[in-house]
């Protein structure tokens, strides 16, 4: 029987990355997709496009059984919206709708994998690193929504499910981290505060052979954090970046209360405003983020073939290709 694999969020950045890597692994895939999405990264692809209505059950099921979906990947969420009940409601609310149709479709499912975040853990404000042990504490409407969607699924005692907690996800397609390497290019560096930061990276090929793995893995309801397992100091990816680039830059530090005074001022003024920079966002981009990946090595024999050096340096090749920089 072949191995039939719905990637949901299919032509977004970690999504059309592992349409390619799940096919040439001899999946059969079916590109969950929105008849309005961007098709582009898809377009070299032998993913087989649907259009889930995730919000009419019954259409959903037969979708999923005319299908005959062996495997999930629920890797779409949404990482900004308006309110808190917007990122419970597509983050938490639609992924136990997908994990209960699909367990009606198919009582065979062979495993789900929630593709959560680090941000479901919360930082860490000292020098401890997060483990899998860490009591989580969100401090986002985003994290604390993925924590949701992690804590509903694990209630379905029949749900193969493991949740996957990746750090930092860069790579070929991806745009958040792609404006700070545009800004160092420039030659500007922008940090808030002075304080010492521990961050951690995975390059979306190592995230995407990690979904492959627990696709595969024996384990179930079980959740894994996911880095390249190295922490880095606040300045590295900007390093590495001139580095790479061949270029210097000015470093500006703003001070984290002016900043701080600054966004509370514009909550005020605009408290219906989907700002990407809020003050629960600042104390994120404040905060530390080192990470252990030992229960991930163990248990799902999971070795990541970038740390951010490699990882940065095949970005940016791809980015020229592309000429996205």
């Amino acid at each position: 029987m072949s191995k039939r694999l719905l990637i949901t969020g299919a032509n977004g950045f970690v999504g059309s990355n592992l349409v390619e890597r799940a096919t040439e692994k001899g999946y059969d895939v079916f590109a969950a997709v929105r008849k309005n999405s961007d098709l582009s990264a898809l377009k070299n692809t032998k993913a087989t496009l649907v259009y889930p209505d995730y919000f009419n059950q019954e259409k959903l099921v037969q979708l999923l059984s005319d299908t005959g979906i062996t495997h999930i990947a629920h890797v779409a969420g949404i990482t900004k919206a308006r309110t808190e009940n917007d990122y419970y409601k597509i983050n938490a609310r639609l992924s136990l709708d997908l994990a209960n149709a699909a367990l009606l479709a198919n009582k065979e499912l062979k495993k789900f994998v929630f593709v959560s975040s680090l941000a479901a853990m919360g930082p860490t404000f000292n020098k401890n690193v997060i483990t899998e042990e860490t009591h989580p504490h969100p401090i986002t409407y985003y994290g604390q929504s993925k924590l949701a969607g992690e804590e509903e699924l694990s209630k379905i005692e029949s749900l193969p499910l493991i949740s996957l907690r990746p750090t930092a996800v860069y790579g070929p397609r991806e745009k958040d981290l792609l404006m700070l390497i545009k800004m160092i290019k420039k030659g500007w560096e922008l940090y808030i505060g002075k304080a010492p930061q521990e961050l951690s990276f995975i390059h979306v090929y190592d995230l995407c052979d990690a979904i492959l793995l627990s696709l595969e893995s024996s384990k179930n309801h079980e959740a894994y954090i996911l880095s390249d397992g190295i922490n880095y100091n606040r300045y590295a990816f900007a390093d590495i970046v001139k580095e790479t680039l061949n270029t210097k830059t000015i470093k500006l530090h703003i001070p984290a209360g002016l900043v701080k005074t600054a966004v509370t001022g514009m909550e005020k003024m605009f408290p219906h405003r989907n700002s990407i920079l809020n003050k629960n966002k600042l104390l994120e981009l404040t905060s530390g983020w080192g990470v252990s990946l030992k229960k991930a090595e163990n248990e799902l024999d999971y070795y990541p073939k970038f740390d951010l050096k490699k990882g940065l340096k095949q970005t940016i090749e791809w980015l020229k290709t592309e000429r996205w920089i």
